[in-house]
Formats: C-alpha cells, structure tokens, sequence
C-alpha cells in the first residue's frame, strides 16, 4: 500500500503543480467573432481581403478639340463608328501605323504584311501639276441656290459667261473651238447643208467658223502642197484685212464631179469682226511663200467706203464651195472677182450658237426643283437627238437662277426646259431654216430674248439684263487701262478717266436721257468710277468723259449698252474699258472705246470678258518623235497694248515700225511693272519690253517717257538715263556710250541666287544697295505667274503662262570641227550633244488634242526632218525679213511677216535634272589603244535676249541685256566645278562682282565652234564649285523683249542613263484655301518599290553606311516620370527585355497640363544631334488590340542646354510630317518601331543641337512602354563613277537568282528638293508634294519594276501616268524583239495606286563582254502583280536604247462640306438679324497635316427663303477628315437656344451644349450640317460645379474615394424665398454628373435657360432665380433644398451645401455645389459569454467607455450586459480613439486583466493598433454597428471586484508547488539514495 499510496501522492503532488501552472497562465479573455480574446499581448487579428475595386478601363470621351480626339467605347456621346470599336476620331487606320513586329521586336515594316503590320505607309499623291484654281476668297462657298436679279450674289468673273457655274465649269477658262472642230457629219465625209436665207438677223456670234469647199484643184493640180488662208476685209475705210490659215478638217465632200473635194475651215472670234461682219472675203492658195491662185467669196478688189457689209451671221457655220466657180480672171488665178454676196453659193454646215449663254427665271409662286435644259439638233430632217443638257436644279419662286445655260455646240438648234412636274415647249433658235421648218418646235429670236420666264399661267421669253439698271444700283467704270493718254504721241483721240469728270448717261424707257456725274473711288489703286442709279426706269447706259451726250465720240466715249448686252447676274457691274490701242489711234469721230462688263471685284481679263483667243494655238495630235529628248518648259507670254484688249495681232493693221506705236507695244504692260518696280523701291537695273530708241535717233523713247513715267527713268545724259538705256537697249552701255556691236550682253541685272534659292525659285532683280542680302529684292515680274495673272496694281491680266510645256532637242556634235564628219584627231566629233537652234528649225506652240497638254514642235520639211518656217523670220528694222530664223513659239498663224504682227514679247523657262562625273568628263569612245576618249561636259547657249542659267537655284551663266545673238558657255571640271564664260559684255563698273573679267596675261580667250562656226568667248567668270550631290537641277530663264530678232541656240553632253522617276502630285484644286498649304512640305507619301531583273546574273547591293547614337542603359534606369521595367512581363515581350513605362490615370486631350505627365531621360553627356537625321524608337501600348491610339496624341521633346525644345512643341504631338511613313496610329498590344525625321520638326529658333534630355508622354489614360531610342544619321551615298554603267553592273536586288520580285533595298535615288536617299530595307520610300526622285541605273532595262503607293484611300483618290521623255504613254507597245504587249492600252490617269502596262519581257540567251545574259527568269512570264517593263514603248526603241520613264502619282484630295445654319426658334424669325460663327479647323485631313490653323469668323444674314427663316454659310472643299469645331459668337438682342447637327463623322455637341465638332465626311450626302437655333427671348446659361470636401470642410476628397456619378436638377422660381415655389426646368429633371477623368473638376452646363417666364411681358416679368439640387440616383430623392440636407452616396454621409443662386442679371453664372463628408455615427455592442460555453450568456457585468483625448473632458458612459442576452449597447459615439473597461463581471468569472483601446475613425472603420477590429456592420440609417463579443471563465475563488488577482495565485501557489515538489524529491533520493 505505501508503494501505490507514494505513487499516487506524487501523481497528485504534480497534478496540483500543474493546475496552479495553468491557473497562474489562464488569463481573461475577450472574443471577436468567436476568435478567442486570451490577453492584449498576445491578439491574433484575422486579414480581411481588401475589395476588388479594380474594373476594365476605357478612355472616356474627351471635351471637344480639334486634334487628335479619340473616340472612346462605351461613351454616350462620341459612339465609335460601325466596325470600328474603340477608334479614335479623326484617325482613320489605314496601313498607316508605326511598324509592328509579331514577335514582339522591333523591327520596321516589310513588304506585304497585313494591315495591321503595315503601318509605316501615308496616305499620297496626284499627277503632273497642281493647278490651283486663283480664287477667291477664305470665306464660305455661297449656298447653291436661286437669286433675284435685285440681290444678286457675288460673281467673281468678267464675262457675261462667268457667273455661278454649279456644274464646275470654270468661269475664268478659255473656251475656244479646235481648229479641226470639224463639222459633224451624219453622211460619210459630206458636211450637212441646210436650206437659207440672205437676210441678217443681226446676231453677232462670239465666234464663227467659216468653211470652204476645194473643187480638186488642191490635189490635181497644186499637188496638195498649199495651204489655204482665209483673207477677209474688216474696215472698208482703211481697207484692213485679216489673214489666217485655214485647217485642213480631214472630211470630204463628194463633188458633181463624183471626186472627192478637201474641205477647210477657220474659226474666228468676235475681234476678228469688230464691224459685226466682212467687207470682202478671199481664199488664196499659198504654198510656201509663193502664192498660186485665189477665190474671191464676195467684195470688190479694191473696197471702199460705198462697199456694203455682209454680217456674220450670214457666214458662220456656212461652207463657201468653188465648185462651178470658172472665172479667172485675166491672169488665170483670180476667180469670182468683184462679186456680190450670193446665197445659194453658201450651204450651212452648223450653227453658231456655241456658248451663247441662256438664263433661266421661275416667276411663279413655288419653287420649281430639278431644273434642267435640254439640248437638240435636228436629224435626218424629221427626228430630234440630243447634243447635251446642263441641271440648273432648284430655282426659287421669283427668282432668276444664278447659273447661266451655255449652248453646248454649233450642231444645237433646239432647247427645252423640264422641271419636276413639267417641262416647256420646244424652241428652235435657228433663223435660216424657213425653208424646212420643224414643226413641233416654236421661234426663239436670241437677239430679242434670251431668258425663258415661267409662270403659273403662261411663259414667255424675255431679256435677262432688265433688272440691272433700276434705282439704287450702283455701276462701275474701270478706267484703269483707258485713262493713259499715250502722252507724246500726239494722237487725235482722248482718253477716259485719267482725271476729269465721268459721266454715266442712262436712257429711259422713253428715250430720254439723264446725264449723272460719276465718282471717283478712292480706296483702290485702280481708277475706278462710280455712280448709283437714280429712281426711274432705265433700258441702256453709256459712259463718257464728256458732259455733252450730243458730242461726237472720238475715243472718249462708249457704245450705249442695252441691259440685255449687261450680264443678269452681275452683283456690282463694272465696265472694264479697253487701252487707246488701235481706238486712239483712229482718227476721225464716231469712234468709241469698246470693253466689256464684269464683276468690280474681278481681275481685269479682256480675253475671257469678250470671249476672245488673244494667241492662236494649234491643236493637233501630239507624237513622240524617235531621236527626241524632251525637256519640261514654261512659256510667257506677254500682252501687247492690243493684246490687253483681248485682240490677235494677227487682225493688227498697223504695218509701220518706225513709230512709238510700233516700238513700244508693251506700254501698258511696262507702265505695270514699273508700279511693281516703285512699290519694292529696290530695283537697281529695271527690266522692260519692247524697242527703245536712244535720243538723237528717230522717235526717241524720251518723247514719250515722261508720259509713261517709267520707274528707273532720267533726262538725257543722266546716270538713270544711261543705266536705263544699257538695260533696255542693245546700243549703249551704262556709261552712255554707244557701239556697232548690239551682241554684248549685260551682266549683273539679277541676284546671284534665286527668289527661294533653290532651283524652283524665280530670278530676284538686283538691288540697288548690292550688299548680298536679298531679302527685300523683287522677283523679276517676267516670270512671276500671279503678277502676269492679275496680282499686279492695274488689277489685269497681263499675259498668259503656258506651263509643262514639251521642249524638244536632238542630238549631233555640234561641237565637231565638221559637225557632219567624225575625226579621230576631233574627240568632240564623237560627242552627240542635245541641242536645239532656232536657226536650223522652228518651233511653235501647239497644244495636245487629247490631254490639253501643250508642246513644241518644228515644221517638217519634205524627208519628215525639223526644218525653219517663214513666220519664224528674223525681223530687221525698220521691218523687213533679214534671211535667218528665230525662236518664236506664238507665230504659227501670222498673216504677215513683219514686225507688226510678230508675237514679240515672251519669256522661257527650261529646267532639267543632270548628273556629273568625277572629273567633269564624259566618255566618247575608245582610242586605237583602248583608253577612253573623253571630252568635258559643257552647256551652251547663243541668242538673244536676256539669258539666266541657274544651277540648285545659284546663278552660273549671265547672258543678260537687251542685246543681239550673244553666247554663254558652262565648262564643268573635277570635284563638281564649273567655269563660265560670255562672248562679250559692255558693263562699266570695275568692281561689280557680278560682271565677268577678261583673262590673265598670257591666257587666251576660250574659242569653240558650235555647228561649223567659231564663237570666242572674251569673258570668263569665276570658277564656281556645286554642292556634293548625286543630282543637280538646271534651270535657264530666257526674255525677248527687245524686238526684231529672237535667236536661241543650247546644247549640253551631261551624262545619259537609264532613268526611273517617281513623281508626287498632289491635287488641291478643289481644296478650299485654307487648307491647300496644309498639304505641302509634307513628306508622308510612302512608295514601295521592288524589282525583278530578267537579264544577266546578280550583282549585290551593299548597305549604305551609317552614323548612329543609341541611349544606354544608364538613361532609362534613372529616368523621371517613368517606371524601369526589367525584365518585362512575357505577354509585353517574350524575350524579357527591359524598356521604360509611362502611365496616366488622367486624360488630358488638350495637352494642356503636359508638365504634369512628362517622363524624363536624361542622357549621360550632351550629344551633337546636328549629324544625325532619324530617331528611332520602340513603342508598345497596353490594352485591347481592337483599340486605336493617334500617334499625334503620343509627344517626344528633345530638349538642349539651353532649355530650348525640337519636337512637339506647344501642345502639338508627333504629326504624320514627323514620322517616317506617315505613322498616324498604334494598336495596342504591339510593339511598333517609329522613325522620327528629325529635319520636319518644329523647334525652338535657337535650338543649338546640344540634347541634353528627352521627354515623352501621352494625352490620354494609357500605359506605354518606350526602349530602344536611337539616333542615325542619313545613308551615305555611293560616288558617281563614270558616264554609263552597264547592265550587267546594275543591281538586281537578288532577283536574278530567285527569280521573283524583290525589294530594291538600298536602291540609290536623287531628289529635285535636295540631297538623294536610299530605298530601305523594306522597298520603301518616302515623297512630299511636289518632290521627283530620280533611280539613274538602279535598274535594269526590261527588268519587271512594281512599284505601289500607299496611301489613305479615304482622303485620296489616286491616278498614275507614266511618261517615256516627259511625254505620256497613251499608247503601249515596245521592240517587238524584246518585249510583247498585253490588254493595256493607254498609261495616262489611270486609276489606282500601282502602274501597270501589261506587257511581258521576253527571256534572251545571249552574252554581252563575256557575261551571261540569263539567269533565274528562263521564260517570259509576267509575275502575278502590277508592274512595268522598264523600257521604251515605242515600237521603234532600239532595244539597246536608254530608257527614261517617269511615273507620276496624283493624288487628288477628296473634301467635304460644313454647313453652320441659323435658325430662329419656333414662331420667330429674327429676319436681318446676322450672327457670327467661330469655326477652329485642325487635324487636317485626319493627319494632321501642316501648322496650325487659326479660328476664323463667318458671317450669315437670316433671310426669307419662301416663307422659311434661316441663314446659312457653307464652308466647302474641306479635306475629308478634317476636325472642326464651330460655335456662335455672342449676339446681343438673341440667344442661343439649342445647338444640333446631322452628317459628318464622329460628330457631337460639347457638354456646355453650345458647341459642335467632329470630323468631315466625303460629298454632299455627308456634309455636316450644324444648326443654332436662336430665339429673341432672352437666355441665360448656367453652369454647375461640383465641389468634394472633407470634414474640415478645405481638403478635397480624393477622386478615387468619390463616386462614378450623380444626377443633378436643375430649378428655378420667381419668388425663391417661398421654399415650396421651386419647380424643376423642364428637360432638366435629372441630369447625370459623371466623374471627370481628366483635369477640369466636376461641371455642368446648362444653356438656353430663360431669364424670364416667357408667357410674361413688361411690368409682369420677375427674373427667374436658378438653383440646382442632388441625388444618388437617377430617381431618387435630391437633397440641397435645405440646410440641413444630408445625402447618402455609396455608403457616407454628406452634407449638402447649397448656397449660390443664379439670376439673368448674376454677374457670375455658376452654382457651387459642395458635399462635405460628414463624421460616421457609431454604435458599440458588446456581448459578454462564458468562455467554455457559447450558450451561456453572462448578464450583470459592468463596463466603462471612456473617450480619450477629448478636451473637455467627456464624461465615461457606463452600462451592464442584459440578462440572458448579455448585451450591453453604447450608442450615439462619434470618431475618436476609446478606452472598454470592464469593472464588475459575473459571479464565478474572472474580471479581464485589462481595458481594451481602440480608434472609431470618421469613414466609418474600426482600428486597434492600426489594423481593422471587430465586426462592422451599417444599418439603414448610416450607423456603423460594431460588434464585440467578450469572454469570461471562471475563475477558483471570487477575485476582487474590478480586476483578476494573479499576485495571490503567485503568493499562494509558488511556495506550495515548491514545497510538493521537494517533498516528492526528498522522499525519493531517501528511499532510493542509497540504494547500493
């Protein structure tokens, strides 16, 4: 028993140690949740997952800017557009983006990749010149509506054909007849004959074409070598006569005699008729200059004053046949002579109604639509058939239609009209056809009537011109030409408003005439009169200037027009009277001074206003001559003082030179450069026209120079006098001194560089200071196009510019010792130079029947060779031919050979791209030895007068002055040098740096001989050296403006290849002004371009070398702004590689906050970018690939020491002129590599090239990834070697081993704008407007060359030409040898954007110098692709024969419309009122392309459109793309009510609702209409801004802690003081406010609100008072009427402050909306439970809730837990930090050892030592509930009220347990110790 008792006495020894163990480390706990709460120390607090608040983000909808707005998904107001999802506006993706590399590196695109991968592509193009139309004005296109002939609208024309012409005919456009306008004939070759009459109508056709029937003679007997000239009589006082040369028209007429009779014709013009008809008529037979025969038609041979007039309309369109005419007269070769005009011997082959012009007017009470006019000529004699029919469209009830109906041809005889319900009778014009009447057609006399007039009842025929001349119009005079009074001539007649008074004599419908003063205006430098019409009615106006309407007219007075002779449509009519020239020369009375009627405002244009033909042009069919090479040239064309007045001086009578009126025929135009000389007031040596005859010779120019007061003019003797005879005069030099030798020229005359200094420039005229600068020198007005055009202080045309005209050469050593024989002694003997000389062949202008475009060519001799022609002669004075030949394009039709008649007067430009060798030489041949024969390359010219050869825009060859055959040569030599040289000089100035020097002692003067003469040039200039490229630009400018002789002669050797060009065109014709600028220097065109050679094996290209600087690591991992990323996530790059990241949560689309966005790379050490011309980088955008993100939204700033920027400056991002390809968008999702030119960036004026730092960013919430930045220099072109390469050393790309297309890397190619490039490794290469690239033997002849443009197709349509020589390919063939043929036929404006001809190269087994000529291409077979064989399309080509090809890409930009209407609101009308429109412009084209545009203004009226109130301004030919956005200007008296639009694209009002922008969209169907609806009530706009606060009621709240939205209404009352008067605005009831996501706040407009109750007038108005309320939801409650109002939004309290109202008469309109959040509310429920069993609830315990740190102190809450619930509630607490105590607990538990702290914070959270504590619920009133369950267990003995007592657990059980366990111990070591 003791064993077990011991046992067990220990086992309970150790069971008591252990409990007071536990007891002692048992604590009191408290449980949160049922997680057990042991002791404060030792707290486990759950984690509780953070709530995912992340969502899917988009970019939202942006406030409206005009660049680069994106168009965001899911955004209410901006949708994307079909198909597009999540696109940007106004960025149309179109394989126009950076390049995208698959495998997430960078690379740059390649060829044929899918368009998301293509994407360093632009848009490009059209063909061969831009020609843009002068216009007109920046302001809106006039809406195309019906007028009313009292408010008409404005026509900027001349002519009574030149009003509103909606079918797109150009008003200013010449419209002439062909001279092989022949008739149409139904019947074989037998012109139509129509019955007639001999009686005149006194219709005066425009312009008439006379016929004539040979009867055989012309073959049988003159051996068809003749030509026919048409002589005909036209002042039977003077016996003058015109004599023109008829057209051959290539129809027959079959004869009585059953032969074929050639028929001829002529056209003529109204100036060819001045007296409204002939007095005698002739047809001689000429061949040569040998006259054969003539038929006299009718008159007398020698006419006099008693011969009477057979008027025109008797002769045009009629056929004069000779059959049967068998008098000959005593010689056998005068027929018909002295013969009255006989009818029956004429036959009508055609009317002569072409373009007489037909008007239009509904005087009904609707509007008619669909008005058209339908024309008809009359077939077999029973049946009508249509010749054409011109759409009028709608025509409002009384109204004249503005457009004017032309007769479309002579074949016409009928009209009708047609409208949308009905249509007129037929009406037949014709006055000759009595005899075979149509019936179904009614009388229509033109001469009475040229105006059909509808009515609801009846419709008749009327005069359009009625309406002109009625009370308050005001008329005009332009007497800016005819007030010269030609002062020293002594001429019996006057001139009109050179000072006195003009008058204006109006004639009454009675007869009588009133006489009116008229004034002279004063804010024009033109002479311009004017009087207003009085009241009374008015049928015809006649100016003078004399008072005496009695008096006879001796040039001082006009004919009397009729209102029907006055244009209808003519808003303000002006009379443009002709110059004295021929009128003030003609003495006697009855002469009156002629002109025509126009627009004010126009530019003075004789030859449009009178429908006149000034210059005859040949038209015929152009056809490239073998042996040709063709040069690209403009011809200019001075005006005479007759030409001015729209005549041909083929009509000029006047035959006597010795006179000022022979010698000086340019005094009009030489008056009008003086003014420009005067108003530059810089010119030192002034340039004129014409013949100027020194003092002490006959006529001396002095006698009428102070009448012309020409700038730069002075007395006799004078240094002016001499300087001015020098320039002028071939006679004397600068000193006064004269000479026989009239060859020296005059150098100096013009700066050393051109107008822009390169080779596009014009010649600047010296200046008088001659410092260097040319800053203020004038571009020589000769060849200035706009000046010659109209842009010049007399408001005129002034001559006409003839512009890509085809220059002809040849080719033979004209050099040679014996140009016919080759020497091996004579190098230039094997020399072939392209020359052309005047002496040896004429050339004369002639325009291309099928393209318009014009040519030169020579007359043939009898083998088909370039021969002279007599109207080239050489004049002599006094006037005489003198045996040799000049150039003189505009002779071809001159009657006379003389100096009266010849077409003097004229410049020339020619320009050309060549290459040079290194040594300046050229390779002839090979010597007996084998070593090259060489000669240098030269350029020649000999002639007269003025000669400029510029190279690269600087001057190299002074051939000036007026001056007799002069020669001037280039001589080019190593290292790009050229020498030049001149016959002879006559300057005086010893150290005029411009003039050329004698040689050095012992040189001798240069000597050549040029085609078998020697020229010896005695002055050399200074030897100059051409800038190192592979290209340069020759461009010579020649003048003759001297008279008589007109000598020209060049020839030049530069080296020939093989020539590819590429050329851009870009076609802003109908591109309104504004924005055609955006489109030039713009190089965004991207070509591709690939080559498969055919012949001869590979030749390898190398890469062309290059300098480049990379960023190092270093940059981006200390770059600012910008997170390092290393290494990247895979799905961003699968290698892992490291890059910078930028992001924003922000949008900030206008760029206006730029400096809170930039990211930073600094580099290590400054780097000199001035080497380099690209940076590269990699780009890649996070989000949806579907996505769009504009590449102008994305900015790269570089930036110098001195804080000086290049890139995007301002708020611009990169534009599609920046980024090589024309990258316009990324797609998310890909790494793209963008190549910036650093040469198109904008920069700083001092940026100094020292970059310093780099710094990038993005307008919109986007993260970006940027590595890789990369700076490279321009590829360093391969030397030229030599002066031909042969075929087998051209590069073939590797195509002739794979035998299929390859890119043409690295391909070398020249420029005309500068420097050449390289192709890169893709194929590709980039243009600009205006820019030509020249491939010379980059490929091989009959290799395959495709060749495509990339372009945006939604902007551009594209047509292509290709042209062999300059000239265009209309017809495809080739060596049938080498190549063959396929479908095409024609290569001119095709459609598309890869050339194509269709023909196939044929495969050749063959060696040339020992290489193979096959390779991988076996068999002739065309690759699957469009493409060009690249050689010549003449059957005729050697096969051998250097290939010149040039295509030529036009793009023509397609446009849109804006239209911004007025309307008044509902049962308003606002009529008269006008209203102002900003309209902002940018993004042009949805490119971005060009600078800036600034707002600008438009101005409408609104006016009655029956019965419907609005105005309008259209705004046309926008670039399709374009963002705008367009708002009213403020308009006192109205306010804006509403604002709407339909059409466009990606359209939408802005939020404040008073603006509209989007982007415009293609044609009429899509234009934007903007409408503003105005309203006279008066309104007011509101605006609300939203404010969020934090307790403190300062502090903003954070806007990720705010909510997405909230609704806003709006209310107002007229009595706010009254709480329940407020009443929501209608439409405003609840308004949903969205979260910003950008910088701008929280704001809401409201706009068109009344300022009063609109139902109320005078007393009765109280202004309304404004105030805006809240709600959570779209329809909840809204708080913020009251004071106290507290909203609930997502779970927090705010209170609402609402204190602003708003009134009309507020000076601030915006309400403040403020929310401050409000403190949360708590309330602590406390559970107190049993530790061990949940079940027991423990009620009777006692706490304290003490809120610490308050001051003043609160007074501690106190409560007890409920019986069988154990809950205890504390309720009522506010934030702050607590402290629980538990004071008293239940009978049998322990108390807790101590309080329990924790912090209630004011967002409604509960924390114990940071971190969230307990549970915390929120019940519908807001009270955040907090639940704390505490657990108790119980203890041994009752412990002491208010706490635990561990200290007497300690006191008592520590001694105890010791003393067991050394009981137990003593005991065991005592039975068992000594146990042995």
């Amino acid at each position: 028993m003791r064993k077990a008792f011991s046992i067990l006495h220990r086992a309970a020894a150790l069971l008591v140690a252990l409990c007071l163990l536990v007891g002692m480390a048992l604590p009191v706990y408290a449980a949160e949740d049922g997680a057990l709460f042991f002791d404060a120390d030792s707290e486990t607090i759950p984690t509780i997952p953070a709530a995912d608040t992340s969502s899917e983000g988009v970019e939202p909808a942006q406030e409206p800017i005009v660049s680069d707005l994106e168009t965001i998904p899911d955004e209410g107001d901006t949708p994307p557009t079909a198909n597009e999802p999540g696109t940007e506006a106004g960025n149309t993706v179109n394989n126009t983006a950076a390049v995208p590399n698959n495998d997430g590196k960078t690379q740059e695109a390649a060829e044929n990749q899918s368009p998301a991968a293509d994407t360093d592509t632009a848009p490009a193009d059209p063909a061969l010149t831009n020609k843009t139309p002068a216009d007109t004005s920046d302001t809106a296109a006039a809406p195309n509506y019906a007028i009313n002939a009292e408010e008409t609208t404005a026509a900027k024309t001349n002519t009574e054909q030149d009003v509103l012409f909606a079918d797109g005919d150009n008003p200013n456009e010449e419209d002439t007849m062909l001279a092989d306008d022949s008739p149409d004939n139904d019947d074989a070759n037998t012109p139509d004959t129509i019955a007639d009459t001999s009686v005149s109508t006194g219709f005066i056709p425009a312009t008439a074409t006379i016929y004539f029937e040979d009867d055989g003679r012309y073959d049988s007997k003159l051996g068809g070598k003749c030509t026919i000239h048409f002589l005909a009589c036209t002042n039977s006082k003077t016996n003058a006569y015109i004599d023109k040369v008829m057209a051959d028209t290539r129809t027959t007429a079959i004869g009585k005699d059953g032969e074929e009779h050639k028929i001829f014709s002529i056209t003529l013009n109204s100036a060819d008729y001045p007296a409204g008809g002939f007095y005698r008529i002739i047809f001689q037979y000429i061949e040569g200059n040998s006259w054969k025969e003539e038929i006299n038609a009718f008159g007398n041979d020698n006419v006099s004053n008693t011969d009477k007039l057979t008027a025109i309309d008797l002769l045009a369109g009629k056929k004069f046949v000779r059959e049967g005419i068998t008098n000959g007269g005593n010689d056998g070769k005068h027929f018909n002579q002295n013969q009255l005009y006989n009818p029956s011997q004429w036959t009508r082959v055609e009317y002569y109604y072409k373009d007489t012009p037909l008007y239009f007017k509904n005087e009904s009470g609707t509007a008619l639509t669909n008005v058209t006019a339908t024309f008809y000529k009359l077939k077999d004699g029973t049946t009508t058939e249509e010749t054409g029919s011109q759409t009028i469209g709608t025509v409002d009830a009384g109204k004249l239609a503005a457009q004017q109906i032309r007769i479309p041809d002579n074949q016409s005889r009928f009209v009708q009209f047609s409208w949308n319900d009905g249509q007129s009778a037929l009406y037949d014009f014709t006055t000759d056809s009595t005899a075979a009447p149509y019936a179904d057609a009614q009388k229509l006399d033109l001469t009475a009537a040229n105006c059909y007039v509808y009515n609801d009842t009846t419709s008749t025929w009327a005069s359009a011109g009625g309406d002109l001349l009625t009370a308050g119009k005001k008329i005009y005079f332009d007497a800016t030409l005819s007030a010269y009074s030609y002062e020293g001539e002594y001429l019996p007649q006057s001139a009109m408003g050179d000072g006195e008074t003009m008058y204006c004599f109006l004639t009454s419908s009675n007869g009588a005439v009133t006489p009116l003063p008229m004034t002279q205006e004063t804010d024009t430098n033109r002479k311009l009169w004017s009087c207003t019409i009085p009241e009374g009615t008015y049928t015809a106006v006649q100016f003078s200037a004399m008072a005496d309407q009695n008096a006879p007219a001796k040039d001082n007075k006009t004919k009397k027009y009729s209102t029907a002779e006055i244009p209808p449509t003519l808003q303000e009519p002006c009379f443009f009277a002709d110059d004295g020239d021929p009128s003030a020369y003609t003495g006697g009375e009855g002469v009156n001074r002629d002109g025509y009627w126009g627009e004010k405002a126009s530019v003075r244009d004789a030859e449009s206003g009178k429908n006149t033909t000034v210059v005859d042009i040949a038209s015929d069919k152009f056809e490239q001559e073998p042996g040709t090479k063709y040069i690209t040239s403009t011809l200019y064309d001075y005006y005479t003082d007759y030409e001015l007045n729209g005549l041909n001086r083929d009509t000029y009578s006047w035959v006597t030179t010795s006179s000022q009126r022979g010698y000086v025929t340019f005094e009009q135009f030489n008056r009008a450069l003086s003014s420009a000389y005067t108003a530059n007031g810089n010119v030192k040596y002034p340039l004129y026209t014409g013949h100027f005859q020194k003092s002490g010779w006959g006529d001396p120019f002095a006698t009428v120079a102070a009448g012309m007061g020409l700038y730069g003019w002075g007395a006799e003797g004078s240094s002016n006098y001499n300087i001015f005879m020098a320039v002028n005069n071939s006679a004397l030099d600068d000193n006064g001194n004269g000479s026989s030798d009239y060859n020296r020229t005059f150098q100096g005359l013009v700066e050393s560089k051109t107008s822009d200094g390169t080779a596009d420039g014009l010649p600047l005229l010296r200046t008088k200071n001659s410092t260097g600068s040319t800053t203020d020198a004038l571009a020589d007005p000769h060849f200035n196009k706009d000046f010659l055009q109209g842009k010049n202080t007399f408001n005129t045309v002034l001559g006409k510019v003839y512009e890509d005209v085809s220059f002809p050469l040849k080719q033979k050593a004209v050099f040679a010792q014996d140009p016919n024989n080759t020497s091996d002694s004579d190098p230039e003997s094997k020399a072939e130079y392209w020359y052309y000389d005047s002496s040896k062949s004429s050339l004369y202008l002639k325009q291309n029947q099928t393209d318009g475009k014009y040519y030169l060519e020579s007359p043939k001799d009898g083998d088909g060779n370039p021969t002279t022609d007599s109207k080239s002669q050489n004049i002599s004075s006094p006037n005489s031919a003198n045996g040799t030949y000049g150039f003189f394009p505009f002779n071809q039709t001159v009657s006379t050979v003389g100096a009266s008649q010849y077409n003097y007067g004229f410049g020339a430009k020619l320009q050309f791209d060549f290459t040079l060798t290194e040594d300046g030489n050229v390779v002839v041949g090979k010597d007996t030895s084998g070593s090259d024969i060489k000669v240098p390359i030269k350029f020649f010219f000999s002639g007269d007068d003025d000669v400029w050869v510029y190279i690269d825009g600087e001057l190299m060859l002074d051939v000036g002055g007026a001056h007799g055959k002069a020669s001037g040569l280039l001589e080019f030599g190593k290292n790009n040098t050229v020498t030049p040289y001149v016959s002879s000089n006559k300057n005086t100035d010893p150290n005029d740096i411009m003039v050329y020097k004698g040689y050095g002692a012992g040189e001798t003067a240069k000597t050549v001989k040029y085609n078998g003469q020697s020229i010896t040039y005695n002055k050399r200039g200074t030897t100059k050296t051409l800038k190192k490229q592979s290209t340069h630009t020759l461009t010579m400018f020649y003048m003759e403006r001297g008279m008589w002789e007109s000598n020209m002669a060049l020839a030049f050797n530069f080296p020939d290849h093989n020539e590819l060009q590429v050329e851009k065109q870009v076609d802003v014709s109908d591109v309104n002004p504004l924005f055609q600028a955006s489109f030039k220097n713009q190089k965004i065109f991207t070509f591709n371009i690939q080559n498969l050679a055919t012949h001869y094996e590979t030749e390898e290209t190398d890469e062309p070398a290059t300098e480049t600087y990379r960023l190092p690591d270093t940059v981006y991992s200390s770059a600012e702004g910008l997170s390092y990323v290393s290494p990247l996530p895979e799905d961003v790059d699968k290698d892992r590689g490291s890059a910078v990241l930028w992001s924003s949560s922000m949008n900030d689309p206008t760029s206006a906050h730029r400096d809170q966005r930039r990211g930073t790379l600094t580099l290590d050490s400054v780097q000199d970018i001035s080497k380099f011309s690209y940076l590269t980088f990699d780009v890649y955008v996070q989000g949806s690939p579907t996505d769009t993100c504009a590449m102008s939204n994305l900015y790269v700033e570089l930036w110098d020491t001195s804080g000086k920027q290049m890139g995007c400056l301002g708020t611009k991002g990169l534009q599609s002129s920046d980024v090589y390809g024309a990258a316009t968008a990324l797609h998310p999702g890909t790494w793209y590599t963008v190549r910036m030119m650093l040469n198109s960036l904008q920069k700083d004026e001092a940026f100094n090239n020292q970059l310093t730092r780099i710094t990038v960013g993005d307008n919109y919430n986007r993260s970006i990834y940027l590595r890789n930045f990369t700076f490279r220099s321009a590829p360093i072109l391969p030397k030229q070697t030599g002066f031909t390469t042969a075929q087998y050393d051209v590069p073939d790309y590797g195509s002739a081993t794979s035998g299929k297309l390859e890119n043409a890397a690295y391909a070398v190619f020249s420029s005309n704008l500068g420097n050449g490039d390289v192709v890169d490794e893709n194929g590709r290469f980039l243009l600009q407007d205006g820019e030509t690239v020249t491939f010379n033997d980059q490929f091989r002849r009959g290799s395959y060359i495709a060749l495509q443009e990339q372009i945006d197709t939604e902007l551009y349509d594209t047509t292509w030409t290709v042209y062999e020589n300059d000239v265009p390919v209309t017809s495809v063939s080739g060596n049938r040898n080498v190549v063959t043929t396929g479908e095409v036929n024609t290569l001119q404006n095709v459609s598309g954007t890869a050339p194509n001809d269709g023909r196939t190269e044929k495969a050749v087994v063959a060696t040339l110098d020992g290489h193979n000529t096959q390779n991988a291409y076996t068999e002739a077979q065309k690759p699957n692709a469009d493409m060009l064989v690249f050689r010549s399309y003449r059957n005729s080509a050697d096969d051998n024969e250097l290939t010149k090809l040039k295509v030529v890409f036009n793009n023509k930009v397609k446009t849109g419309k804006l239209i911004i209407r007025k309307v008044p609101a509902e049962d308003e009308t606002l009529e008269g009122q006008e209203f102002t429109f900003t309209v902002r412009f940018g993004d042009v084209g949805g490119q971005s392309l060009g600078n800036i545009i600034p707002p600008k203004e438009y101005t409408c009226t609104v006016e009655n459109h029956n019965g419907e109130y609005y105005g309008e301004i259209v705004i046309d030919k926008i670039p399709v793309g374009t963002r705008f956005v367009v708002w009213e200007n403020e308009q006192t008296g109205t306010s804006l009510k509403s604002v709407s639009f339909k059409g466009g694209k990606d359209c939408a009002v802005t939020a404040d609702g008073v603006k509209v922008y989007g982007a415009i969209a293609e044609g009429e169907a899509n234009a934007v209409t903007a409408t503003f609806v105005n309203t006279a009530r008066e309104l007011i706009d509101i605006a609300v801004k939203k404010e969020w606060k934090t307790q403190d009621g300062t502090t903003d709240i954070p806007q990720a802690d705010l909510p997405d939205a909230i609704y806003l209404q709006l209310q107002r009352t007229e009595t706010p003081d009254v709480a329940d008067s407020w009443l929501p605005v209608s439409g405003y009831e609840s308004v949903e406010l969205k979260k910003p996501d950008g910088y701008e706040g929280w704001t809401k407009q409201f706009t068109g609100l009344d300022k009063y109750d609109a139902s109320k007038t005078g007393q009765d108005r109280t202004p309304y008072t404004y105030r805006v309320l809240e709600s959570a939801t779209k329809t909840g409650q809204f708080y913020g009427g009251a004071a106290d109002d507290v909203i609930e939004i997502s779970g927090k309290q705010y209170k609402v402050l609402n204190t602003t109202r708003v009134t009309g008469d507020s000076t601030s309109k915006t309400l403040t909306l403020t929310n401050q959040l409000q403190d949360a509310k708590y309330k602590l429920v406390i559970t107190k439970q049993d530790a061990q069993d949940n079940s027991i609830k423990l009620g009777g315990v006692e706490f304290k809730l003490e809120k610490l740190n308050t001051v003043p102190i609160e007074t501690p809450k106190t409560g007890t837990t409920a019986a069988g619930t154990g809950k205890l509630t504390f309720a009522g607490l506010t934030p702050g930090k607590y402290r629980l105590t538990e004071t008293k607990t239940a009978e049998g538990y322990t108390l807790l050892s101590e309080a329990i702290e924790f912090e209630l914070t004011v967002d409604g959270k509960c924390k114990r030592n940071g971190t969230n504590y307990g549970t915390v619920t929120q019940d519908t009133s807001g009270v955040y509930n907090i639940a704390l369950t505490i657990y108790n267990r119980k203890g041994f003995t009752l412990p002491h009220t208010g706490a635990d007592a561990p200290s007497l657990w300690l006191l008592i059980g520590l001694p105890a347990l010791v003393a067991v366990l050394l009981v137990l111990v003593f005991r065991y070591n005592k039975k068992g110790g000594k146990h042995s």
